[in-house]
């Protein structure tokens, strides 16, 4: 069977998993450690990315999918280097 390996992050005392785990019975394993981190490694901040939906206001699809159709019909030559 394949090694897999599961990114995680030791505190000094406990070893925290950064996936899930794809098994679910009792499995066998290898602690590797591998560099220092300066400080704990959390989920980054993605809350400026999250409050950014909705930002884009336009009225209607029409301009965006008539580019899109227009880019997509063939050439009869092919693009100019």
């Amino acid at each position: 069977m394949p090694l897999i390996s599961i990114p995680a992050v030791f505190d000094g005392t406990t070893i925290r998993l950064l996936e899930a785990v794809p098994f679910q019975e009792p499995y066998r394993v290898m602690v590797t450690f591998v560099e220092p981190v300066a400080a704990a490694v959390d989920a980054p901040d993605r809350s400026a990315f999250w409050a950014s939906f909705g930002a884009w206001q336009e009225t209607s699809g029409e301009p965006t999918l008539e580019t899109v159709v227009v880019e997509r019909r063939s050439k009869s030559e092919p693009p100019a280097l």
